[in-house]
């Protein structure tokens, strides 16, 4: 069996629907990312990989929910970004890993509240080796979701902000004889890298973008955008980035957006 997912990321919302980000009304760029995207196909699960709230509040995570609901009620993945805030991310969007086909897709909170820069912890390493070992126990690949990239990405203001303990992940990861990449956010652009024969992706964000390669805090022309995976039954990965037509044009710019 062949899964189709759509992966959005750094949706940046705020307590209200009309708020803006740089210029850019984060609501607004959601409705038209997924929108264009449900166009194009209908996935068999959906992910989002964290900064999903620019502020977060209860009522962004709810909006958040509902916006995704009112187009897809099949299975979804959330994990938190370094926007959010563990509570009440946690008690109210779908975390819980999904096992759809011959794929588990497995959550990892790279996360700390009020923190710009990823870690995991000890105990989510562990309840992550524990999933990995069970998928490959039972023949299934796996996939990993976090929100911060485990490795640089060529961006020095943004490598900083890596995961701490990248060689801890990977190493489980790679240790894993089903474990087949992960999949991140938080960078706001395009990121297609391998470690060994792990593939490490990451994806454009659904308001704006950074620079490619940037030494500080820049924004990028390339328009809000998504992603579609397919994984196949062999634990190949296919993948494509799709965008909106246009870009909103932003205003203002500060020294660390992400």
């Amino acid at each position: 069996m062949t899964l189709n997912v759509l992966q959005v990321t750094d949706t940046h919302l705020f307590p209200a629907p009309d708020e803006s980000l740089l210029g850019v009304c984060t609501q607004d760029t959601l409705d038209a990312v997924l929108d264009h995207a449900f166009r194009e196909g209908t996935p068999d699960a959906l992910i989002a990989s964290g900064d999903l709230a620019q502020v977060g509040e209860a009522a962004t995570y709810r909006r958040f929910l509902e916006t995704v609901r009112s187009r897809f009620t099949g299975p979804c993945l959330c994990v938190p970004g370094n926007h959010d805030l563990g509570e009440p991310f946690l008690g109210i969007l779908p975390t819980r890993p999904l096992r759809v086909g011959a794929w588990d897709v497995l959550g990892v909170d790279t996360h700390v509240d009020h923190r710009v820069d990823g870690a995991v912890a000890e105990g989510e390493l562990r309840r992550l080796e524990e999933a990995l070992s069970a998928a490959g126990s039972a023949g299934r690949h796996a996939l990993v979701v976090g929100h911060h990239c485990p490795v640089d990405i060529g961006a020095p203001w943004l490598d900083e902000h890596r995961i701490a303990n990248a060689d801890a992940l990977l190493g489980l990861l790679g240790g894993c004889d089903r474990g087949r990449g992960y999949l991140g956010g938080h960078v706001h652009q395009e990121v297609d890298q391998r470690v060994g024969r792990l593939r490490i992706l990451a994806s454009p964000s659904t308001c704006f973008q950074f620079a490619p390669r940037s030494e500080r805090f820049a924004l990028d022309d390339a328009a809000p955008g998504w992603r579609w995976l397919t994984l196949h039954a062999d634990g190949a990965i296919e993948t494509r980035v799709g965008r909106l037509p246009s870009r909103p044009a932003p205003s203002g710019a500060g020294s660390n957006h992400a």
